[in-house]
């Protein structure tokens, strides 16, 4: 996968939750008022199921958070791996003693 298409797919990641959140809780919400209509209890499975939608909602972007930032910080633990002993130079250009 090349670097921009890595971008547009995090790009998309980040701007799909906001819609996640709208859209679950809006299509349960849908749902329960279907079921309420054809059972006759408004609005209990309308509220049930339109909390039920924006929690798991939720989880889910909380969660994929979780796993995105687990990945960059060891992505980030992996290049300062790397990088230890490979510049050794210190500030001064030098070795990294401290001028006397």
């Amino acid at each position: 996968m090349s670097a921009k298409e890595g971008q547009l797919r995090s790009d998309y990641r980040q701007t799909s939750g906001g819609y996640e959140l709208v859209f679950s809780g809006v299509i349960f919400a849908l749902v329960g008022l279907w079921l309420d209509r054809r059972f006759g209890t408004v609005p209990w499975f309308t509220i049930g199921l339109a909390v039920t939608g924006f929690i798991g909602a939720l989880a889910n972007v909380y969660y994929r958070y979780d796993q995105d930032m687990a990945r960059h910080e060891s992505e980030a633990a992996a290049r300062r791996a790397g990088n230890i002993g490979s510049n050794n130079a210190g500030p001064d250009g030098g070795n990294g003693a401290a001028a006397s």
